[in-house]
């Protein structure tokens, strides 16, 4: 830990600082039993979903999915980051904290980066007001009417051509080494000598900030013939890519307000769209759309909903495409309302807003939004592209395409009335086409509950009656997610059932890296602690720094109570939640592997193809299991030794 927090503070913090306490500095919370409920803060409700359980140390929305601990709440209503949480709660709660030299150095370190990105961004920024070293990116943004607001807004700033502007203003006025900068990302050491250079010469600077507004990286855009159109700093102390998104401390009150926010793909997607009003839009930082960054975003929504806007070429088609499964997967996760916007003209949302074309400018942009498809109906209507629906065979195959895009759609109503559009629209038989849907959800173990397949009904995986709120309110998901929480809530029911599932486990792999985390966790806790109840604190204290470990933590304290409820003997239990993890590895490694072999030579097709059969018989073997622990270890270690994975 940095700045003076350490595991031993935060277990202090969270001994001495009332959760109840904490959150009714903020809402109304009246008694419900054994817990509190109350108006959730965090989303619009006129019925009270959100709700305290004092003994578990947590909160939880069932309206919104929000939960955690105390620290989480105060991050959350207080916009803060986790250490200035756990400072904060210490200094009421009389907590002192411990600094050591190795936490402070670090501490200190990050200090320095971001003061370092603060000089570096007022640096750039005086270059681009100076009449002359700044005239040239002028002219490139006036020509681009961005206007003098939005310049100041994005902290837009110009690099001179020279090839030490920068590190000769900061060597002299921070005092600090070229090393410094250099592991700042700022500046690169010379290959063929001991000297260093700026990493950004005659570009557009473009800097990127952290939710809380504090510039973190830059991108910077060349102004003359470079190869390289845009350049970017690398991952540092202060900016991991995966974890931010461009201009979202500039979008998050337009995105409560609009309740809705537009994701695009590049700098001047966010910043044209911010001019022309469409204020509520951001950007990724050169990697997919993650579950992290999306729950970032609908944290600040309520209808959920997120627009993809990025580029109407082929790449920014491909972008889209070949991001189909982890993107529904994400939006399934996150419970977000995906939508394509298809910019019109083929242009990306930038040209599109400045076009002066009939289907362009910001009108023409705002129809694509309003008119922007549901994710599942952009891929049918993807998969239609090219078929001939004319002729029987055409329709046969298109109704192939279709079948797998249906087969996702978890709500049976909505997948019902799919069938039902696309059998008219296919001029096949809607019942055949339900049909076909179902059996590949069957084959695929899509939207299959444990108990379901594996566990006769008195042997059933919990889902019990409903007598508590907070042990019970969280629901049943279906298919690997659930699965995994139930074999995690298991670590924490008794004493004896940590023990047999330590021991079983510990060689396994959850395919939710959340999930991964909290086991890991557990692992590295091991032995030392008294009781289950001991242990469930100790990973809290763990995984607070982690908001997306210790919200998936929350749902696996939700099944604890009803495992104990079952009383269902732990080998069932433990047989039938692996069982549904192993066939959704084995349907990935599937779904890879098909992907792949178009790729792929004939020779490389014919041992890929004999790959893909030994996944199949594997998956059958998974689909029909009937046996004891040990066949299933040996199942586990056939399906290993295809796949190469835990």
């Amino acid at each position: 830990m940095r700045g003076g927090v350490t595991s031993e503070v935060i277990a202090e913090v969270r001994s001495r600082a009332s959760i109840q306490e904490v959150i009714s500095e903020h809402i109304v919370l009246k008694r419900a039993g054994k817990e509190y409920k109350g108006l959730c803060p965090f989303h619009n409700e006129k019925s009270p979903s959100f709700h305290v359980n004092t003994e578990k140390g947590i909160f939880k929305c069932f309206g919104c999915n929000e939960g955690g601990d105390v620290f989480a709440f105060v991050q959350k209503i207080k916009k803060l980051d986790f250490l200035d949480t756990v400072r904060e709660l210490a200094h009421k709660y009389n907590v002192p904290l411990i600094d050591s030299y190795e936490q402070r150095h670090e501490y200190d370190k990050r200090s320095q980066v971001l003061m370092l990105y603060q000089q570096a961004s007022e640096y750039y920024s005086h270059l681009l007001n100076d009449p002359v070293e700044g005239k040239m990116a002028r002219d490139y943004l006036g020509n681009r009417g961005i206007t003098q607001d939005i310049i100041d807004r994005f902290k837009l700033g110009v690099a001179s051509p020279a090839w030490d502007g920068l590190l000769r203003y900061l060597t002299e006025s921070t005092k600090v080494a070229p090393q410094t900068l250099e592991e700042a990302g700022l500046v690169r050491s010379r290959a063929e000598s001991s000297g260093h250079y700026d990493l950004f010469r005659n570009r557009l600077i473009i800097p990127i900030c952290d939710d809380q507004g504090r510039v973190i990286a830059f991108g910077g855009r060349t102004l003359g013939d470079d190869q390289i159109k845009y350049l970017n700093s690398p991952e540092t102390p202060i900016y991991v890519k995966r974890e931010h998104l461009y201009g979202f401390h500039l979008a998050k009150d337009s995105i409560k307000k609009k309740d809705a926010v537009i994701v695009v793909e590049g700098y001047f997607d966010v910043i044209t769209s911010h001019l022309y009003g469409f204020d509520n839009t951001v950007a990724t930082c050169g990697v997919a759309l993650g579950e992290h960054q999306a729950k970032s975003l609908v944290r600040y929504t309520d209808s959920r909903r997120v627009y993809l806007a990025f580029d109407a070429d082929e790449a920014g088609v491909r972008a889209i495409d070949s991001g189909f499964e982890p993107l529904n997967n994400v939006a399934r996760g996150v419970g977000i309302d995906l939508r394509v916007i298809r910019v019109p003209g083929g242009k990306d949302p930038d040209e599109c807003l400045r076009s002066s074309a009939e289907d362009g400018g910001p009108a023409g942009y705002k129809k694509a939004v309003d008119q922007a498809l549901p994710f599942v109906d952009y891929q049918l209507v993807k998969a239609m592209e090219g078929q001939d629906l004319k002729t029987h065979t055409g329709r046969i195959d298109a109704a192939k395409v279709v079948v797998p895009i249906l087969a996702q759609i978890p709500s049976d109503v909505a997948r019902s009335q799919y069938a039902q559009q696309w059998s008219s629209k296919l001029s096949i038989d809607e019942i055949a086409l339900s049909a076909d849907v179902n059996r590949h959800r069957r084959e695929n173990n899509t939207g299959k509950r444990p108990q379901q397949r594996h566990a006769p009904a008195s042997q059933a995986a919990p889902s019990g009656p409903r007598s508590h709120l907070l042990g019970s309110r969280g629901g049943m998901q279906s298919g690997y997610i659930d699965a995994e929480r139930q074999l995690l809530a298991l670590y924490l029911t008794t004493k004896q059932d940590y023990d047999r599932v330590s021991n079983l486990l510990v060689d396994d792999q959850f395919l939710s890296a959340e999930h991964q985390r909290i086991k890991e966790a557990v692992y590295g806790i091991g032995t030392q602690f008294n009781n289950v109840e001991d242990l469930q604190q100790k990973l809290m204290d763990r995984l607070s720094p982690d908001p997306d470990a210790l919200q998936a933590f929350v749902d696996v304290l939700l099944k604890v109570d009803d495992i104990r409820k079952q009383d269902a003997p732990v080998e069932i239990l433990l047989q039938a939640f692996q069982l549904v993890i192993l066939a959704e590895k084995l349907n990935r490694e599937l779904a890879t592997a098909r992907a792949l072999l178009p790729d792929l030579s004939e020779d490389e097709q014919t041992t890929q193809q004999s790959k893909m059969m030994k996944l199949q018989a594997l998956r059958q073997a998974v689909q029909t299991f009937g046996g004891v622990q040990e066949d299933l270890d040996e199942l586990k270690r056939k399906i290993k030794e295809v796949t190469g994975k835990p």
